[in-house]
This record gives structure tokens, sequence and C-alpha cells, in this order.
């Protein structure tokens, strides 16, 4: 019986682990970018070595569907993507999408997500969706900030009111500025806020390249949230720059009511055999991408 009882006592606590990625643009004007599989063999697994799940999830840019006529929007790129796109996503063991995101109506017969990827959880603009795990229950909420302004306190409102029922709150946020390297002194102060509501991770995205991260502590100093401003691309055609053609995934895992572990996964958009594939940077390149990120501070200043 006592062997019994302190082999319960060592059982391992559930653990939750979520994967972020950046910006994923399959097409433009309707004809699709991928034709093969890119992922290079590096793509997060659906089921980790001990057994629990891992939450791979990507802002998904180019919305799945058909072009009835040409469309020109008003920034001047055409993202739809042909639904047959999504094969990507699925060789990718991608488990979750945001579509909130300036590019969410470029197709002019939007796909049905449910049907074209039943496998794949997806999170539109207002429509939250939760997951449960042994770990807790996490919910995810995205938010559009480039077609239009932030309404941070309609955002702050829907935090509160989500925050006291989930164990996990991630806000998959896309703003801020194209190509530059930091966020705006304003997306600090609402990243603040955000924090002080109650949010756990801010995901952000649409800038194309890497981003500072970082803890930002709430006015009370009881609560912390871990902000990322901007993952990069993590699968697209812009490789004109450095910037844009080097990414990381970032992976924490969650237990106890918290994120108990972080890690990097360095990646770089690269051509081989006249395709696009992601690959592992040299090294050169991971020293980069882990200073773009601040990785160092953050991981020093682990709650």
């Amino acid at each position: 019986m006592l062997f019994a009882l302190l082999q319960g006592g060592c059982q391992a606590e559930p653990t939750l682990t979520i994967t972020l990625g950046g910006d994923v643009i399959l097409g433009r004007d309707g004809e699709a970018i991928f034709t093969e599989d890119p992922w290079g063999g590096i793509a997060p697994p659906k089921l980790l070595s001990d057994g629990n799940q891992n939450w791979f999830m990507v802002n998904l840019e180019s919305p799945l569907g058909s072009l009835a006529e040409p469309r020109v929007p008003s920034n001047g790129y055409n993202l739809c993507a042909p639904s047959e796109a999504a094969e990507i996503l699925k060789i990718g063991g991608v488990g979750l999408v945001s579509t909130a995101n300036n590019h969410q109506f470029d197709c002019m017969e939007g796909a049905d997500l449910s049907q074209v990827m039943p496998d794949i959880r997806h999170v539109y603009e207002a429509q939250p969706v939760f997951i449960e795990s042994p770990a807790g229950r996490v919910a995810i909420i995205a938010v559009d900030a480039i077609l239009k302004p932030l309404d941070i306190e309609k955002l702050l409102a829907t935090v509160v009111e989500m925050g006291a029922e989930d164990d996990l709150l991630i806000v998959s946020l896309h703003w801020g500025v194209e190509y530059a390297g930091e966020p705006t002194q304003l997306q600090r102060e609402q990243a603040k806020q955000l924090a002080n509501a109650g949010v756990d991770v801010l995901w952000g995205h649409h800038p194309h390249v890497l981003q500072p991260s970082e803890w930002v502590d709430s006015e009370d100093g009881s609560y912390r949230m871990l902000a990322l401003y901007s993952l990069g691309n993590l699968l697209t055609d812009q490789t004109m720059t450095y910037g844009t053609r080097h990414s990381a995934l970032i992976q924490l895992q969650f237990n106890g009511g918290k994120i108990s572990q972080l890690s990097l996964q360095p990646l770089v958009l690269m051509q081989k055999d006249g395709r696009l594939v992601l690959a592992y940077p040299d090294e050169a390149a991971v020293k980069q991408i882990r200073n773009q990120l601040g990785w160092e501070d953050l991981l020093e200043s682990f709650p």
C-alpha cells in the first residue's frame, strides 16, 4: 500500500504544450505558392515523446477559397489561396489557425474551413476558441488591428469576462508596423493594459519580421504576461530580406496554472531544388534570431 501511495505521489502533473508560429501565406491572387511539402522535416509533432499533446498555432495570412474575378485589395496584395493549399497545414501538423488579419476578406468566395480542414481548429475574430486539456482550459481570442483601429476597451472587457473561467488566455493580435524591428510605444502601452486584465500570452503578428519579446508585469505586480509582439514569417514567399526569411517557433509548456517552460526553434526559409522550404539556420543566424527576440533576457527574467 505504501508503495502504491508513493507511486501516486510521484505522478507527473499534466502538461499542455503550445507551439506558436508567425505568418503563413499560402497563395497570391488565387494561385498556390507551395505545391509540395515546404516544412523540411522540421514541423512540430502533434504528440510529444512524453505523451502530451502539442498544439501548433499559426496566423493564416491567406484566406482559402477562390477568386471569381480579379480583385486588388486596398493594400495592393491579394493573398487568397486555393482551398487545396490547406494540405500544407495538415502536413505541417498545424492544430489551430488564427484568421483575424487584414487579408481575411481577400477571397471573393471564401471556403468553409470546417470542411476544408476539419481536423484543424480555426479562430475567427470575435469568436473565441477553447481547448480542453488535463492541464486546464485554454482560451484563444483573435483580433485584427490593421483593417481597423484596435478597440482596446472592447478587448479588455472580453478578456476580463473570459479570464475568470479559463486557466490560460491567449490573445492573437494582428497589429504593428510592417517590417519594423520594434513594437511602437502605443503597442507597449496596450500590452500593459492586457497584462493588467489577465492575459497570459500576447501572440502578435503582421510585421513579417521578428520583434523583441518580454514579460509584462501588471501594475500591482501580482501578474505577468508573455508578450510576443511579432514572430515574423513562418511560411511565405517574402524572402527579399534577411529579416523576412528568418523567424522562430516559440514553444511553451503550461501546467499548475502557469507557464512552466519556454523553448525556441530558430528557422530560415530558403530555396532548395527550386522550391521554398523551411530549414535550420546556421550558427550566426541562430545568434541573431535569439538577439532579435531578446531571448536571453526573457529566460533570465522567467517568472
